[in-house]
């Protein structure tokens, strides 16, 4: 039987907490509050020939001080977006919206009784301009040390080529090529690939702004190669005679690069480097290896020679 009873004092309480509550959101929502707004900003009317150089910013952060009832209002019902007039504001290549001119447009989102503090940005300014883009390749600027054993097997490859590029047209002419930020890794054991912004140049906008860029990273192997000997600055009337005239080169070459061809590479033993009539054996020396080829090295410095000359016929 005192079920009922409790049950029915329970809901006499909440009834009383209930009541409470309304005449405090009554009382609360007609005293001063503050609270932090997102407004957007939008550039209406802007030409299809027009091209800003930055960014304007995509929303501006304001404190907001007036009524709780009519903060409440506005969080609820009210779109906070400003409309700023392309041809307003633009002029001699720059769009500028003052301070002065943020502040009235805010301040017709939340009326003249409020109180408005400007958080971030309380002005815009922001070049622009009607020339088109043109396309210019891309460098990429980067430091790479593999690890030993290892090897940079190809050029670094961008995953854009080209860019556009928009700035007024003294600037533009001037603009053959844009460069990544520098990229330095050390001791490098396997191929990545890093997004890497592009370099900033004052007035320029970029699209993109960033590219991918992939460095090979591969292993070295030991190679061998027969070479033949090439003789230099021989003087006219003589020849020589090497023994043995093929010496073997150990070099490393990455592992996707295959055989080499020992024709690629070119060993010379030069005349000029024969020290003394009496000498038996002359310096031969690596003058040139094929692309990729590193770490080449020669199995013997030295060959045996013979030196003849030639009597002319009478």
């Amino acid at each position: 039987m005192r079920a009922p009873g409790r049950i029915h004092d329970l809901c006499v309480y909440a009834g009383f907490v209930l009541v409470a509550a309304v005449f405090w959101c009554i009382l609360t929502l007609n005293e001063d509050a503050q609270t932090d707004f997102d407004v957007r900003v939008k550039i209406a009317g802007m030409p299809d020939s027009v091209t800003l150089i930055t960014d304007p910013p995509k929303v501006i952060h304001v404190n907001v001080r007036d009524r709780g009832s009519h903060l409440l209002r506005l969080l609820l019902l009210h779109d906070s977006e400003i409309r700023l007039d392309f041809k307003e504001f633009a002029s001699d290549g720059k769009f500028s919206v003052s301070p002065k001119a943020m502040l009235t447009h805010i301040r017709a989102i939340f009326g003249k009784g409020a109180t408005l503090s400007i958080i971030s940005d309380d002005s815009i300014s922001v070049p622009y301009t009607t020339v088109p883009g043109k396309y210019v390749p891309v460098r990429i600027n980067a430091d790479i040390s593999p690890a030993l054993g290892k090897v940079v097997s190809h050029n670094l490859r961008s995953s854009t080529r080209q860019v556009k590029v928009f700035a007024v047209k003294e600037i533009i002419d001037t603009l053959s090529y844009v460069s990544t930020m520098p990229i330095e890794r050390r001791d490098v054991s396997d191929s990545f690939t890093v997004n890497v912004q592009l370099k900033s140049i004052k007035g320029v906008r970029m699209e993109p702004s960033s590219v991918k860029v992939t460095v090979p990273i591969e292993p070295l192997e030991n190679r061998r190669a027969l070479v033949s000997i090439r003789q230099i600055n021989v003087p006219t009337g003589q020849s020589l005679i090497l023994f043995p005239d093929k010496t073997e080169i150990n070099y490393l070459v990455p592992m996707s690069r295959g055989n080499v061809s020992p024709a690629a590479f070119n060993v010379t033993a030069d005349y000029r480097s024969i020290t003394s009539p009496s000498a038996q054996r002359m310096p031969i020396k690596i003058s040139g290896v094929p692309q990729g080829v590193t770490g080449a090295t020669l199995t013997t410095d030295s060959v045996e020679f013979t030196i003849i000359r030639h009597v002319p016929a009478k």
